[in-house]
C-alpha cells in the first residue's frame, strides 16, 4: 500500500507541476482498463515478435554455417584439383626427360660407333696402301712406295685411334650433354610448377579453415543481434505493460 500511495502521490504532482493541456489526459477507469488491455495485447505481440526474431537469427546463423561449410569445400576440392594436376603434370615431364636422358645416352653410342666404322675404314685403307707399297718394293724395288705408304699408314693408324677416342669422347659426351639439356628444359618448368600446385594447394586449405573459422564468428554475431533485438523488444512491451499495470492498479486504490 506505502507503494501504491506513492505512485498516486508522485502521479498528482506531476499532474499538478505538468502544462495545462497534460490535465486532459483520460484517467477514466474504462480508458486504463483499455490501456491495459492493449499493453497485454502489445506484450503478447512482442513475445511473438521475439520469437520470430529469434527464429530468423537462427535461420541466419544456419544459413552462414551452410555458406561457410560450401566455401570450404570448394576450397579443398580446388586443392586437391591443384595438388593432382601438379603431381601428374610432373610425373609426365619426368618421363619425358627421362626420354630426353636416354636419347642422348643413345645418340653417344651411335657416335662411338659411327667413330669406330670410321676408324676401321681409314686403317682398311692404310693397311691396303702399306701392302701394296710392299708389294711394290718386293717386285720392282720401289722401296720409296714403301716408305711413303708406311707413312701414310702411321698417319692414318694415328687418325683412326684419334677418331675412335679422343673425338668419339667428346661427340659421346656433348650427345649426353644435350640430352640432360633437353630433359633439364622440360623436368626443371615441371618441378616449379609442382611446387606451385602445392603451395595453392595450400593456400586453399588455409583458405577453407579461415571461411569456417569466420563462420563462427558470423554464427555466433547473427545469433546473440537476435538475442538482443528480441530482448529489447521485450522489455519496451513488458514496461509498457507494468505502466499500463501500474496506472490501473492505481485508480483502483
Amino acid at each position: 500500500m506505502t507503494l501504491i500511495r506513492a505512485l498516486v502521490c508522485s502521479a498528482a504532482l506531476a499532474v499538478a507541476l505538468a502544462p495545462f493541456a497534460a490535465l486532459a489526459a483520460d484517467t477514466t477507469p474504462e480508458h486504463l482498463q483499455a490501456e491495459l488491455a492493449n499493453g497485454q495485447a502489445q506484450y503478447d505481440l512482442a513475445q511473438q515478435t521475439a520469437t520470430d526474431i529469434q527464429q530468423q537469427a537462427n535461420l541466419s546463423a544456419a544459413n552462414e554455417r551452410m555458406i561457410a561449410q560450401l566455401r570450404s569445400q570448394a576450397f579443398r576440392e580446388r586443392q586437391l584439383s591443384n595438388v593432382s594436376n601438379a603431381l601428374a603434370m610432373e610425373q609426365i615431364a619426368s618421363a619425358l626427360a627421362n626420354g630426353a636422358r636416354m636419347s642422348g645416352d643413345v645418340n653417344a653410342r651411335n657416335e662411338l660407333g659411327i667413330a669406330q666404322i670410321k676408324a676401321a675404314g681409314l686403317v682398311a685403307i692404310a693397311d691396303a696402301n702399306l701392302a701394296n707399297g710392299q708389294q711394290l718394293a718386293i717386285t720392282k724395288g720401289r722401296f720409296d712406295e714403301l716408305a711413303n705408304s708406311k707413312a701414310q699408314s702411321d698417319f692414318m693408324h694415328q687418325l683412326a685411334n684419334l677418331i675412335s677416342g679422343t673425338l668419339a669422347e667428346q661427340n659421346m659426351s656433348n650427345a649426353k650433354l644435350i640430352g640432360q639439356e633437353q630433359a633439364d628444359a622440360i623436368h626443371t618448368p615441371a618441378i616449379a610448377q609442382e611446387q606451385n600446385g602445392l603451395a595453392m594447394g595450400a593456400n586453399d586449405i588455409l583458405a577453407a579453415d579461415t571461411v569456417l573459422a569466420a563462420s563462427g564468428v558470423a554464427v555466433s554475431s547473427s545469433q546473440v543481434n537476435g538475442q538482443t533485438k528480441a530482448s529489447e523488444v521485450l522489455a519496451h512491451a513488458a514496461a509498457s505493460l507494468k505502466n499500463a499495470q501500474a496506472m490501473a492498479a492505481a485508480v483502483a486504490h
